[in-house]
């Protein structure tokens, strides 16, 4: 029985578009991963940034990885949007102070400057 990290909270890397998939499909696909979190469930949605309505975005399963568990959420941005920030929020148990998780993703037009 090995024993878990002291910190088992979702940790996020966060994945901006392709210039190719923004010049080509005038879209953009946001991917947050998070990683090394116990247990497995969690909650995972995306928003605008100042926005309250959550917006449709895709999943994958939730996957044991040793003794925490990984899972990926995607949300692709249109050409309405692109120029508009956005979020992923996480619910977790383990969050720090038990508040979701906000992971902030810039616009598609100033994610293609950095």
């Amino acid at each position: 029985d090995r024993r878990l990290p002291a910190d088992i909270s979702p940790k996020p890397t966060i994945f901006l578009p392709s210039l190719a998939e923004i010049n080509l499909h005038k879209a953009g696909t946001y991917l947050c991963l998070l990683e090394n979190f116990f247990p497995d469930v969690i909650n995972i949605y995306w928003k605008e940034k100042n926005g309250k309505a959550i917006l449709e975005s895709q999943q994958g399963n939730t996957m044991k990885t040793n003794d925490t568990y990984m899972k990926f959420s995607w949300l692709t941005v249109t050409e309405k949007s692109v120029d508009k920030k956005h979020k992923c929020i996480v619910q977790h148990e383990h969050n720090k102070g038990g508040v979701d998780q906000e992971i902030i993703f810039p616009s598609v037009i100033e994610g293609m400057y950095i």
